[in-house]
Formats: structure tokens, C-alpha cells, sequence
């Protein structure tokens, strides 16, 4: 006797679905980011030696064991923080890129795109970290924070290495010119952002530019 074949009685294998995955990458994302903004307000607030794990953790509502599944130290916090300084920073020093800017339209545009950056809430509480902990960690002999100065510095001189190289600026030390113009910028940031002097004494934004610009480009200017 001839067996009757059934149908329908045996499921067909579905793949493996992927949906899963942009969304897990994108909660561990999120979370990633949420550790870091935590970290950056408990180092405002306590410093780097201050602030602990666990602190930092609670805010965030994990343990301290999935943080460290993020980062494997607090150290890896502090520069993941930096980093992300670095690269909200990026786009400033593209501006000598456009040969038809002007020696004083770049300077310009660099003191005017770097104020507005220091605006940023979360820039204010870097430069109040960088202060608290600067000096302290120099002291244990860790110098993290000379990583946002060198870098800073190595860029705007890229930066102006462009501008001799185009004719737009006469030839000198372009590393030393960086930091010449990057060391009074930094000052502005400390006293208006770090030091309270944007509510006690607030320095005129525009009337800053404008002498920076002026003085840098009479000196420099072929």
C-alpha cells in the first residue's frame, strides 16, 4: 500500500533575523554616552580622584561590573572624554582648507568658531575639570590633559603651515605661531568659563577678536 504524503506538517526553517543587532549597537551606544557625560559631571564636581566608579555607575543606573565592560578604568574614562573634546574640535581647523579666505578672515573664523565652542556647556565643564585636575595629576606624574594642549597646538599648525605655504602668510615658525595664538584663547576660556568671568567681569567677544586679529595679522602678513 502506497503511504499519502502529508504537507503542512513540517515548518520551513526561517533565517536568523538581524533586526536585533542596530538596536543592541545602539543602546550600547547610548549607554556608552551616558557613562561619559556622568563622568564628566562627577569630575566637574569632585575631581578625577574624587569621583569613583561606583558613582559614576549609579548615575548612569548600571553596576559597576557593565561599566567596566565599557571602559577597563576610570583613566580610559578621562581620555574617552578628551577624545571626544578632540573631535568636536575637528571641523575648526579646516577653515585655512579655502584658498580664498584672507590671512585675517581665517584667524578670524578660528577665534569666532572657538568662542562658540566654549559655549558648550559641556566644554565649560572640561575647562573646570581641566583645572581642578591638571595640576594634580602633573603632580603624580600623569599628564593627560597636555594631550588637549599638543594636539590643539599640532592642528593650528597645520593650520598656519597652509597659510605660508598658499601666500597668505609670511614665512616663520608656524609651530610657534601656533601657540602664540593658542595660548590667549585658552586664557579667555579659563577666565570667562572656568573662572566665573562670564558673570563677574565678561570680556567683549567681538572686541577680543577683532585686537587678536588685527595684532596677529600686522605680524604676520607677507
Amino acid at each position: 500500500m502506497e503511504r499519502r504524503r502529508t504537507h503542512g506538517t513540517t515548518s520551513a526553517k526561517r533565517p536568523p533575523t538581524r533586526a536585533k543587532a542596530p538596536v543592541l549597537r545602539g543602546q550600547m551606544t547610548e549607554r556608552r554616552q551616558a557613562i561619559l557625560d556622568a563622568a564628566l559631571d562627577a569630575f566637574a564636581e569632585r575631581g578625577f580622584k574624587g569621583a569613583s566608579v561606583r558613582e559614576i555607575a549609579r548615575a548612569v543606573g548600571v553596576n559597576e561590573a557593565t561599566l567596566y565592560h565599557y571602559f577597563p578604568s576610570k583613566a580610559a574614562v578621562l581620555d574617552a572624554l578628551i577624545d571626544q573634546l578632540m573631535e568636536r574640535r575637528e571641523e575648526l581647523y579646516e577653515v585655512a582648507d579655502d584658498s580664498g579666505q584672507s590671512l585675517g578672515e581665517v584667524l578670524n573664523s578660528l577665534i569666532v568658531r572657538t568662542m562658540e565652542i566654549m559655549k558648550d556647556e559641556q566644554e565649560r565643564k572640561f575647562l573646570r575639570l581641566l583645572m581642578i585636575e591638571g595640576p594634580r595629576l602633573a603632580v603624580m606624574g600623569r599628564y593627560p590633559f597636555l594631550r588637549v594642549f599638543h594636539e590643539s597646538g599640532e592642528k593650528l599648525t597645520h593650520v598656519f603651515e597652509k597659510l605660508v605655504a598658499s601666500g597668505r602668510m609670511r614665512r616663520t615658525n608656524p609651530r610657534v605661531v601656533a601657540l602664540q595664538f593658542l595660548a590667549p584663547l585658552m586664557i579667555f576660556g579659563f577666565h570667562q568659563h572656568g573662572l566665573g568671568g562670564r558673570q563677574v567681569e565678561p570680556i567683549n567677544v567681538a572686541e577680543f577678536t577683532r585686537a587678536q586679529v588685527e595684532m596677529f595679522v600686522r605680524a604676520l602678513t607677507p
